[in-house]
């Protein structure tokens, strides 16, 4: 029994410290390339705003797109149902 513990408690000692070896040596390096990548993506943002903020001033583009078109087409022949009350 004490040899069971003993045995534990020296494993999760050699794993802590493994542990804090490991992080001490990975995490920098983790952290660089988190930095980097955000970063990157702000420069290609700003860099996309500039873009949009170079098009002429006053100058309207419209983009249509296919699926926003309706398939239902109204019949010339029907009208616009309308609800009324008749006052006398």
């Amino acid at each position: 029994m004490l040899l069971g513990l003993a045995k534990t408690i020296l494993f999760l000692v050699t794993f802590y410290y493994l542990f804090k070896l490991i992080g001490r040596l990975v995490l920098p390096y983790l952290m660089k390339k988190g930095v980097e990548r955000m970063q990157q993506q702000q420069q290609n943002a700003a860099t996309n705003y500039q873009r949009q903020a170079q098009q002429q001033e006053g100058k309207v583009t419209v983009k249509k797109n296919a699926q926003n078109k309706s398939s239902h087409v109204v019949d010339d022949n029907e009208g616009e149902y309308v609800d009324f009350e008749e006052v006398k």
